[in-house]
């Protein structure tokens, strides 16, 4: 296998990685919070990563 398919792999895997550890993040401050005005902001916030997890954006 060529090593740019290896590091793209690698980028990709690091990139979904990530989306999904600020995911959980936001996520658990989302359940966290009491204000609404917070809860909506943290759903505002989520929108690119879950769309980044389904390969979407």
């Amino acid at each position: 296998m060529d090593i740019l398919v290896i590091i793209n792999a690698i980028f990709t895997i690091l990139t979904y990685a990530t989306a999904l550890f600020f995911l959980v993040a936001i996520v658990r401050a989302f359940f966290k919070t009491k204000n609404v005005q917070n809860a909506l902001v943290y759903c505002i916030i989520m929108v690119p990563f879950v769309l980044r997890l389904l390969r979407l954006k």
